[in-house]
């Protein structure tokens, strides 16, 4: 270190490095001006608290402002052979400077905090000699002033990541690492080292590279691209509190109580101790904002997709904490949304789809009674047995085409129910002797399963054993010779329930979101309105229809009625 020291020394006077820091300072302070009035331009000079935008880049614009005027004094200092303790103002207000930066780019509501810059003002009175002169030596202070700007730019480089982790644009990545050399530069000029030596020349290199990059990196387009973060806030806030103690407090402890170790060794100790708060400081932030944000911009990009009409992907739930409650709640309402879209969907089709049947019901029944009336008097004044025989097929066939009118119009124009109190077990065991007597040489078995504690559900009795003989007559279609069906009522939470559950071959998961809509069927006869009509029934009582089906394993319809 002594020989690099040494021929640091001959290379470089010690009167030019001197120089040198002077221009540094300077031009610090000029790409410092040049930002801020590139933030002013940006915001139009506005300064109008109804404006978050404006408000945000002009609290940008008055960090540079303050943080080019402290290195301009500095510089001003050196080269007047001033008072070193005048330095306590100009290092002071780079940590003012880089606070205020901390609130423009993490606070949500800037336009409250737009006075933060008077706080300069104050530190004016520090260049008075009755002020600076009653200051212990700045050489004794100076260590900890650089380590907390170096903490400072830490906490901007980390709010840059976050910003850049949101955002995705590559300027916010170029300012953090702006700010990160920025901070690696302050800790160097942590020590008290000479002029010329090693740490030195680090220091007061690294400190302009970062404002370079931060003059390129700081575009309009960055400036009006920030935005404010309750997380952001939330972590500076965490990062500048749990700081102040450590900073303070080790330093002090370590100072007045290490006296066997070397002046040297000592600074070299808080060093470290202090270079582990910062970096365990920045990586719990930066952790942090990972953890925290990739959720959020997860949710946030699902939203965009419901405005957007895209396909909306659910966020995947990787934890048990506020964060998952909340993905697990949006992904629930989602669940819902999509449910009541879809339900939504169906009833728009089936109102289309009632008047088109009503429409060729109506359409059909005269040209049809005409054809049965003309068949009628064919058959009675026309002798012939092939005579007879077509009109035996043509009069089958017309009342084949009525019944299915018939249904077309009931499907149209359901009647009102007409609800009375109604024992649901009653109403199932109807339908089910109904279908007993309907089908004598029956070999499927029909099994009750019904709860003798029902309560009376105000209900339309013939619509509602229109539904469960619809359901059973399905059942039926589904098994085979040998199959089971099973009625099964039970109650809940002031909900009656009717399930017809059958052990047949099951509905396939490519049509069961099918099976509802009006003429889907999978049978060579029937119309594919029998569930349509009782969806319909059920929807008009305020309940619902389900189903559950596994493939070679049977179906489950379950009617739900309100109490």
């Amino acid at each position: 270190m002594e020989d690099i020291y040494s021929l640091t020394n001959d290379i470089f006077s010690k009167e030019f490095l001197l120089k040198y820091h002077n221009v540094e300072e300077i031009l610090i302070g000029i790409i410092c001006l040049l930002i801020a009035i590139r933030a002013f331009r940006a915001s139009g000079f506005k300064i109008s608290r109804n404006q978050i935008k404006s408000s945000r880049i002009f609290l940008v614009g008055a960090s540079f402002i303050i943080l080019g005027s402290s290195s301009l004094i500095h510089a001003l200092i050196h080269a007047t052979d001033s008072d070193l303790n005048l330095l306590y103002h100009t290092l002071l207000g780079y940590s003012l400077g880089l606070f205020i930066l901390i609130i423009a780019i993490s606070v949500e509501n800037p336009q409250n905090k737009i006075a933060l810059p008077l706080l300069y003002i104050p530190l004016l009175a520090l260049l008075h000699p009755m002020a600076y002169e009653k200051f212990p030596l700045f050489g004794q202070f100076r260590p900890l002033v650089w380590i907390l700007i170096a903490y400072l730019s830490g906490i901007v480089c980390m709010l840059y990541i976050g910003t850049f982790y949101r955002r995705r644009s590559k300027q916010f990545l170029f300012s953090a690492v702006g700010h990160l050399i920025i901070c690696i530069g302050a800790i160097f000029l942590f020590f008290p080292a000479p002029i010329g030596s090693t740490v030195w020349l680090h220091g007061h290199i690294m400190r302009p590279l970062g404002f370079v990059i931060l003059f390129f990196s700081m575009s309009r387009t960055e400036l009006l691209k920030m935005e404010g973060s309750i997380l952001y806030r939330a972590l500076a806030a965490f990062s500048i509190l749990t700081a102040i103690p450590l900073l303070f407090f080790g330093t002090f402890v370590f100072y007045d109580n290490i006296s066997p170790v070397t002046i040297i060794g000592r600074r070299f100790i808080v060093f470290l101790l202090l270079l582990i708060t910062l970096i365990s400081g920045l990586l719990f932030g930066l952790g942090m904002i990972i953890r925290l944000i990739r959720p959020i911009l997860q949710l946030k990009s699902s939203v965009d997709g419901m405005v957007g009409e895209s396909k909306v992907q659910r966020i995947p739930i990787q934890s048990n904490d506020e964060i998952g409650e909340l993905s697990n709640a949006f992904n629930e309402m989602l669940n819902r949304l999509d449910n009541a879209i879809e339900e939504q969907e169906r009833m728009c089709r089936l109102a289309a789809t009632g008047e088109l049947a009503a429409t060729l019901a109506h359409e059909i029944k005269n040209p049809l009674n005409a054809i049965g009336g003309a068949a009628n008097y064919i058959g009675k004044n026309v002798k012939g047995s092939l005579v007879k025989e077509f009109v035996t097929v043509i009069s089958s066939e017309v009342s084949r085409i009525n019944n299915l009118t018939s249904t077309l119009l009931s499907f149209s124009k359901t009647a009102e129910p007409d609800p009375q109190p109604v024992e649901i077990n009653k109403c199932a065991k109807e339908a089910l002797y109904l279908l007993s007597k309907e089908s004598p040489d029956l070999k499927v078995a029909l099994n009750e399963d019904l709860a003798a504690d029902l309560p009376l559900v105000d209900c339309d009795y013939n619509q509602i054993k229109q539904i469960i003989i619809n359901l059973l007559i399905n059942a039926l279609d589904a098994v085979d010779e040998h199959g089971v069906i099973t009625v099964r009522t039970w109650h809940k939470r002031d909900k009656t329930y009717l399930e017809v559950e059958d052990n047949g071959k099951g509905i396939s998961p490519e049509i069961i979101h099918n099976i509802f809509n009006p003429f889907f069927t999978t049978k060579t006869r029937g119309t594919g309105l029998g569930l349509a009509i009782s969806k319909k029934i059920a929807r008009e009582h305020g309940g619902n229809l389900t189903v559950e089906s596994t493939p070679g394993k049977g179906s489950t319809f379950t009617l739900v009625l309100n109490d």
